[in-house]
Formats: structure tokens, C-alpha cells, sequence
């Protein structure tokens, strides 16, 4: 079937920005692609080179079966608590928005990022703890808690439909942990989209990186006390965000006061919750993303278009989460002799 010219324009532009995604994942490092947007001028950044100490096969000679101990505990988990899917998933993300994934969110001391009111409902430590256990057992002193929490994500991503990526290890553990930057830097799903892209770029990813993972909220849940500003009052109006379909208000709103209030779980997605597909998208279209943050896309001269095109195509969001959560877990990470390997993740090494 012939596709309009507004269509060809879209999958061109998803087009190039695959490429450089593949460029900045190492298929072709010198190859750097940028991206205009639409109605403000906006220059999409160039990928930056890929991060120089992560090897696939970092641990083949030192812990051989790494990857497996990972895999079988997070299926296992998974299978007993599919919740734990979409947990695993912004344990990772929280962990990357401070300065790279270093699992300085693991780290269980006074002030650190784990007590952040960023990080209040932040679930999966025990797994993790317990992989690393594991580990230590097998290869004492040898995988990184940072390196245990990107295989995580990524045999997570996989059990719920995601396209498998291979990971490149050799990340280290970091030694700082703070709860003041967690609270300062981790998106808390009113910024502006403004603000969104300068927290991406800033990390060397881009636009495309920000709708695309945003797209991880087709799973898991948020509280109430998250959604109640959209509710009603919103903005000093006394009225809900007239961005939000007034009938999915509604059902929110019965839902919060029957579940207890500001403490009660409403799901990301209102339509397939416990389906990583790409109803996310589908849902702006309608109004009914749940955060504030998630609907802001879909107006956005730069985020508009791809919301639209991966509402429209199933299989481009699939493919793009797999490789934007590969770049997450490389970019701005310690390597070599700039952090550590714990031998515990909740505690920093001479703590």
C-alpha cells in the first residue's frame, strides 16, 4: 500500500536516526548523523562516540557463565512477579540519570540515592543483591554491581518481548553516592520537554532516545500522589489538564479514592498494562498518557512526530527500546581504574 508523503517524511527521519544509533554503538563510530526538527529550529545532536573499556566478552576468561547466573535469576524473579519487569527497567534509569550507570543506586547508607524522594518507589535491589552473591561466590572480586544491573535491565527488556541486545562489560562501581543529585537530576514526570531534552543531551543521547524510552511506560505503574495535580486543580485553574480525556480522568479519579488515596498504584498504560507493546503511544494520541511528562509529547514540534510514528508501527518501537537501553548503559559509565568493583552493591568497598 503506497504511504503519504507525511509518512515517508516520518520513516526518513526515524531512518537516519537509526543510523546514528548504530554509528554510536560501533557499527560505524565515525559515522554521525543529525537530524533537523520541525517548527523551532531545533538540531538534533550528533551521537557521541561510543565509550572506550566496555568489551563484549569482558568476563569469557574471569566469570564464564556471568551473563547466566544473571539470565536465570531474573527469569526466575520475573516469573514469580512480572512487576518486577518494569522495576528492573527504572532501577536501571534511575541509576544511569546520576552521573552513568555506576549502581551507586544500590548503595543502602544515610543520604545516598536509594533514600531520594526521586527513588521512594525504586524496587529490585533484593535481586540484585542476591545476583551478586552469586557471583562473588563463583568469581569473587570480579563482576561489577554496575555491569550485574545492565544485564538486569537487559534479560528484563527480553522477557517482556523486547529485542534481545548484547552488552559490551567492564563497567565499574562507583564510590559516591548522594541523595541531593538523585533528587536534582532523576525526571520526576512534570519537567517540561524542554527540560527532558536538555537531561538527554546532556548525556549524549537525543530526542528520538527521549520518546523512545519514554516508551517504557507501557508497563509498570505510578502512585496517585503522582497523578492528583493533573486531576483536578491543575495549575491553579481548579480544573483537570485539558490534556487529559476527561473519561480516563474520571476513572482515575474513582480509582485513587477506591485504592486509599495518594498511596494507591494506577497503571502506566490503562489498556494492555502488562503488555510491553506500543499502546504507550497509541494512548497520547488519545489523551490518556498518565504523567504529565508522557503527554507533552505528543504537541512538542520535536517529540510529535515520532510519538505518531511509533504508535503506527509495533515492530520500530520494539527494535529502537532495545537499542536506545544499549546506549543508556554505555554512555558516561567508569571504566579501568575510575571506580571500583564492590563486594557488595549496597555498600561502597571500606564502608
Amino acid at each position: 500500500m503506497a504511504r503519504t508523503p507525511v509518512a515517508l517524511s516520518l520513516a526518513a527521519a526515524a531512518a537516519l536516526l537509526l543510523l546514528a544509533v548504530s554509528a554510536a554503538a560501533g557499527e560505524d563510530g565515525k559515522q554521525q548523523q543529525q537530524e533537523q526538527g520541525q517548527g523551532q529550529g531545533y538540531t538534533q545532536p550528533a551521537y557521541r562516540q561510543p565509550v572506550s573499556g566496555l568489551q563484549p566478552g569482558y568476563y569469557q576468561q574471569s566469570c564464564p557463565d556471568m551473563e547466566g547466573v544473571v539470565q536465570r535469576a531474573v527469569k526466575k524473579a520475573i516469573a514469580a512477579d512480572y512487576t518486577l519487569a518494569p522495576a528492573l527497567l527504572r532501577l536501571f534509569f534511575h541509576d544511569f540519570a546520576v552521573g552513568g550507570v555506576d549502581a551507586s543506586v544500590l548503595v543502602d547508607a544515610p543520604g545516598s540515592e536509594r533514600y531520594a524522594r526521586a527513588s521512594k518507589t525504586l524496587r529490585g535491589f533484593d535481586l540484585i543483591d542476591s545476583i551478586k552473591k552469586e557471583l562473588e561466590e563463583k568469581c569473587p572480586r570480579t563482576v561489577s554491581c554496575a555491569d550485574i544491573l545492565a544485564a538486569a535491565a537487559r534479560d528484563a527488556s527480553a522477557q517482556v518481548g523486547v529485542d534481545y541486545w548484547q552488552l559490551a562489560y567492564g563497567r565499574k562501581d562507583g564510590r559516591k553516592s548522594s541523595m541531593v543529585d538523585a533528587d536534582q537530576y532523576v525526571p520526576m514526570g512534570r519537567e517540561s520537554v524542554t527540560d527532558l531534552v536538555a537531561f538527554f543531551e546532556s548525556r549524549g543521547l537525543n530526542v528520538f532516545d527521549l520518546v523512545v524510552l519514554s516508551g517504557a511506560h507501557t508497563v509498570g505503574r505510578a502512585t496517585c500522589a503522582a497523578v492528583r495535580p493533573r486531576l483536578c486543580g491543575y495549575q491553579g485553574t481548579g480544573k483537570p489538564d485539558a490534556a487529559l480525556d476527561a473519561r480516563y480522568a474520571d476513572f482515575l479519579r474513582r480509582k485513587c479514592r477506591s485504592g486509599g488515596g495518594d498511596d494507591a498504584y494506577v497503571e502506566l498504560d490503562a489498556e494492555t498494562p502488562t503488555t510491553f507493546d506500543n499502546r504507550y503511544y497509541q494512548n497520547l494520541l488519545h489523551g490518556m498518557g498518565l504523567l504529565e511528562t508522557d503527554q507533552k509529547l505528543l504537541p512538542d514540534s520535536r517529540t510529535g512526530e515520532f510519538v505518531r510514528e511509533l504508535a503506527a508501527q509495533p515492530s520500530l518501537f520494539s527494535h529502537q527500546f532495545a537499542k536506545s537501553m544499549a546506549r543508556i548503559g554505555a554512555v558516561q559509565v567508569l571504566t579501568g581504574n575510575e571506580g571500583e568493583v564492590r563486594l557488595k552493591c549496597s555498600a561502597i568497598n571500606g564502608h
